[in-house]
């Protein structure tokens, strides 16, 4: 099983200590139980998603571009704010604030 090189990475002694408790406790070898983490780290999603973002930022950033930020309103007067939430109506409350 060494075609493709070296399995496991050079880890300093306490930190390759911790890998090995970490196998033990997960009922692997070290080299399983590393290559089983880095397998399951690159089918993340997230880690997916962050590596499409060098496509699709400069989409995003022209779609921002072009949208007119202000065509609620003509005068360019703000929108209402979102409607008070149950924590902020307490909390205007506990100031001795009406809502």
């Amino acid at each position: 099983m060494d075609q493709n090189g070296r399995q496991v990475p050079p880890f300093a002694p306490e930190e390759y200590a911790r890998v090995e408790a970490a196998a033990h406790l997960a009922g692997k070898s070290p080299e399983d139980f590393v290559r089983d983490a880095a397998l399951k780290a690159a089918e993340d999603p997230f880690l997916k998603a962050l590596g499409k973002t060098r496509d699709r930022v400069p989409q995003l950033a022209e779609v921002f571009a072009t949208q007119d930020t202000h065509a609620a309103d003509p005068n360019g007067a703000w929108p209402d704010p979102a409607p008070m939430g149950s924590r902020d109506l307490r909390e205007s409350q506990q100031h001795g604030h009406a809502a």
